[in-house]
């Protein structure tokens, strides 16, 4: 044992310089692994030049693919970000731009993706000028070779062209390592990326033998080989003659230029044709098979390479829009990554390189159907809509309705269930006793036309009862979001591509959801100290949401019967929110225009939408209030 303790202690002096330099390792696992090759190049698992020279070089399906997705990632433009705020003109965008004399963006960004996809890695050497980047480089894979340091990761690497080695380490200006190494996942090394022609390998024998074999099959007059049967008494040819007829053969009859031509046979010789049964001809298939295996280890799909037989997209746009979100912009997304965290501490780093969606053709219709949504989801502002596109706030502000609020508008006074509230109209519009901070909402009732629903405009199919539960649905989500908003800032409401009323339900249930628990975890982290956001209140009785300091909320509107009662839209929207929180739907009889529901107090309600009123909801069972008589409606003034 202790022979061997020298030894070792012999391959790792560090390790006999004390406890210090073993808590300054980087990563123990990877120490040991790089143990027996400390400043020595590891070689790359596979040939290089085998991946380029029999994929790429010659083999179509390769060729294609690989020049397909590098092409259109390399025409992706980078945008430049500080945060959340773009940044329109800065160095680092114009090294991006021109990262050298005799290439273009698109050039670098090209050959950047071809060595990737090639060979599973990617090598960029940055030059610097009196401590500022200058020029970046590309460099070919197959002359790179990684040196690993003491600590187990790279330090280093060998650049090999021409028979001359140089080494490339160290930082080419302050924080910015000379050489970047992005590198494909690859399971089983450490320093090396895996290549998806690797895994493919098998399909492109197949597909370049079968390629060869149509080849021959062409040479030899376009048609399978046949027999020459000697059938003479004299018995067998003589190794003369045979060898003699078999160069006239070659010479005369084999080719494209001895197609068609007629064979002289003479003593005892016949001609016997062969033909390929249909199993010989699997080899057609074996071949399109193989084609589709490259393109799916490649990430692209078939039917944009013209393979027959695969008809899996509805059509050729899905199968491009396929291409670009699974194959082209994940590749672009990691290379501005890798770029920013290697070139941004040039400039004291915070800088982000993202790719601008907004350039890519090939996805404008799903832009277009995001803000399509997004024009419809009436309980987002203006801004919230930019936020959810991809897009900062308007310069400026003023995205969101604002808050109509008087100093002077009066309260419930003190003492009552409802004391402290705000009433009446105060503050140019306010809603009585349904303010909610003084912040207005959406309207909720009708919209433009007199008696025309908005939920009816946007959605002219919608049955009555999806029309009510969307209704519900999008006040609920327009408190939450507004309370959201004022007290967790860093809130985002989430986005939705749907075009069906169900699928509008669906999204404004989710913001609700998503409002409550971003509320819900800040009210937790504040307690013990601060003052959280406020917790969700629980239902009120009917008359506690609709009777106001002895008084029925709303007004009777002339030429109106007693049974009903003319609210604003603030009102109305609120009065939906308190009368369906903890509600749960009940059988309703056939013929209404809505849907009833069950409250906690044993009170049933109505919503319907009304011809000539809009959204519309009736008192069916009002319990023991003595203003509240069944029959009574409230609708809208808007």
């Amino acid at each position: 044992m202790a022979r061997m303790r020298e030894a070792l202690a012999r391959l790792m002096p560090w390790r006999a310089q004390g406890s210090a330099h073993v808590e300054a390792k980087a990563s123990r696992a990877h120490r040991l692994v790089a143990i027996e090759q400390l400043g020595q190049p590891v070689w790359a698992p596979r040939d290089y030049a085998a991946f380029a020279r029999e994929g790429f070089m010659q083999n179509a399906i390769v060729y294609r693919s690989v020049r397909m997705i590098a092409e259109a990632a390399a025409t992706i433009p980078l945008l430049l970000y500080e945060g959340n705020r773009e940044v329109e003109t800065h160095p680092l965008l114009d090294l991006v731009a021109h990262p050298s004399l005799d290439h273009t963006s698109v050039d670098f960004f090209e050959s950047w993706y071809g060595y990737l996809l090639v060979s599973g890695n990617a090598y960029v050497e940055a030059v610097g000028i009196d401590g500022q980047l200058r020029e970046l480089h590309a460099l070919r894979p197959d002359r790179m070779k990684v040196i690993p340091g003491a600590d187990g990761w790279p330090e280093g690497y060998d650049y090999t062209a021409g028979g001359r080695s140089i080494r490339l380490a160290g930082d080419v200006v302050d924080g910015v390592r000379n050489v970047l190494h992005v590198r494909l996942f690859h399971p089983a090394n450490d320093y090396y990326g895996m290549s998806p022609i690797e895994a493919a390998a098998s399909a492109i024998d197949i597909h370049n033998q079968a390629s060869k074999w149509n080849k021959a099959l062409l040479d030899n007059s376009a048609r399978p080989s046949g027999a020459l049967v000697y059938a003479s008494r004299e018995g067998q040819l003589t190794d003369e003659q045979f060898q003699r007829l078999k160069e006239e053969l070659e010479a005369g009859f084999q080719g494209a230029h001895g197609a068609g031509r007629p064979m002289l046979l003479e003593g005892g010789l016949d001609w016997r044709p062969l033909s390929l049964s249909p199993k010989d001809m699997d080899f057609v298939e074996a071949k399109n098979g193989a084609a589709r295996e490259i393109a799916l280890a490649l990430g692209v799909p078939p039917m944009l390479l013209g393979i027959p037989g695969d008809n899996t997209y509805s059509n050729y746009q899905e199968a491009s829009r396929s291409l670009w979100r699974q194959t082209v912009l994940p590749l672009v997304v990691r290379t501005a990554k890798a770029m920013s965290n290697w070139l941004g501490p040039a400039w004291g780093g915070g800088l982000e390189l993202r790719p601008d969606l907004d350039a890519i053709e090939a996805l404008s219709s799903e832009r277009d159907q995001l803000w399509a949504r997004l024009e419809k989801a009436s309980f987002l502002d203006r801004d919230e809509k930019r936020w959810a596109a991809g897009y900062g706030a308007s310069a400026g502000g003023g995205g969101g309705l604002a808050a109509k609020y008087s100093p002077d508008q009066p309260r419930v006074p003190a003492g009552s269930s409802e004391g402290g509230r705000w009433k009446g109209d105060g503050g140019g519009g306010g809603a009585s006793g349904f303010d909610d901070g003084g912040v207005r909402v959406a309207q909720a009732g009708g919209a433009g036309a007199r008696g025309r629903s908005s939920i009816r405009a946007r959605y002219p199919e919608a049955t009555p009862a999806q029309e009510v539960r969307l209704a519900i649905a999008e006040a609920h989500a327009r408190a939450a979001a507004e309370r959201a908003r004022q007290e967790v800032p860093y809130w985002r409401p989430p986005t939705s591509l749907t075009s069906t009323i169900e699928g509008e339900i669906a999204h404004a249930e989710a913001v609700a959801r998503s409002a409550e628990r971003a509320l819900a975890e800040a009210a937790s982290s504040t307690l013990g100290g601060g003052a959280g956001p406020r917790p969700m209140s629980e239902p009120r009785s009917l008359a506690e949401v609709c009777v106001v300091s002895g008084a029925l909320i709303g007004r009777r509107s002339r030429g109106a019967g007693d049974d009903v009662t003319t609210v604003s839209s603030q009102q109305f929207d609120q009065l939906l929110r308190e009368l369906s929180r903890g509600a749960t739907e009940r059988s309703t009889p056939s013929g209404y225009g809505g849907l009833w529901f069950q409250r906690a107090d044993g009170t049933v309600i109505g919503i319907r939408r009304s011809e000539q009123y809009g959204l519309t909801i009736d008192i069916v069972d009002s319990g023991q209030s003595p203003l509240l008589a069944p029959g009574l409606r409230f609708h809208s003034n808007d």
